[in-house]
């Protein structure tokens, strides 16, 4: 019986041991956060100019990311069509953008980014502009009211950029106001002038006091000189209406 009891015993404690015996696999971590990923340049409302370059930026976090996982797009119409700037680029937060050649007043940009898991994060950017290198702000403007009924506006001739770079503009843009506002936004558009002067006509037998601003143009086609004449036949355009009737139609 103590010989039965000592084998039954034994058998039970080999039994256990097998049971109990493990082997464990490496860790395997799991990943299922999408990176975090904010879009820091453009943010919207920019000006971009044609021929030149701007840096997109952008912020991202992830324990897993993926350093060559970086996708850009730009699109010129608001998000509707997208073209690919550079694909599977390295992740550091910037990328030198070579400006197309396209004008637009909705263009966008895309950035998307990956962990090693597979994550993707995807955001863009609000609208901004694209267009050509504006001319300088016209020095000098004056107004001549010698002959008792026009105001003949003169400005000296623009031919640098704000950033030093030589550019003739195609004509001027003469805006008005009754009072001295400091933003362009304020004053309504009154005509263009292919030379360094504009006529005012008839103002002096209506209005006690006017104020001018001028403003050097590029690239605007004469289709939108054309609307704008048609629409300032019946009323005042600001000059921010005016703005997009012209960068419409230079599309």
């Amino acid at each position: 019986m103590k010989v039965l009891l000592t084998t039954l015993l034994l058998f039970a404690g080999l039994t256990l041991f097998a049971l109990g015996s493990t082997t464990d696999s490496e860790l395997f971590i799991l990943d299922t956060v999408v990176p975090a990923l904010q879009l820091t340049s453009p943010i919207g409302g920019e000006a971009w100019y044609i021929g030149d370059t701007d840096n997109i930026t952008w912020n991202s976090s992830d324990t897993n990311l993926n350093n060559d996982s970086v996708f850009l797009w730009y699109s010129l119409n608001n998000g509707s069509d997208w073209t690919v700037i550079v694909e599977s680029s390295q992740n550091n937060g910037s990328f030198i953008w070579d400006i197309p050649s396209t004008q637009s007043t909705s263009a966008k940009v895309q950035v998307q980014i990956s962990d090693t898991f597979g994550n993707t994060a995807l955001t863009s950017s609000p609208a901004f502009g694209i267009s050509y290198v504006p001319p300088a702000i016209p020095d000098g403007v004056t107004a001549d009211t010698s002959n008792g009924v026009d105001a003949v506006i003169s400005w000296q001739p623009v031919t640098l950029t704000i950033y030093g770079t030589p550019i003739t503009p195609d004509g001027y843009i003469v805006l008005y106001n009754e009072s001295p506002y400091e933003g362009d936004q304020f004053y309504y558009f009154l005509g263009r002038s292919f030379t360094t002067s504009y006529t005012h006509l008839d103002v002096t037998e209506f209005r006690s006091q006017m104020f001018y601003r001028v403003v050097a143009y590029k690239n605007y086609r004469s289709e939108g000189f054309a609307q704008l004449e048609l629409q300032t036949k019946s009323k005042k355009l600001l000059w921010s209406e005016a703005r997009k009737i012209l960068q419409g139609a230079s599309k």
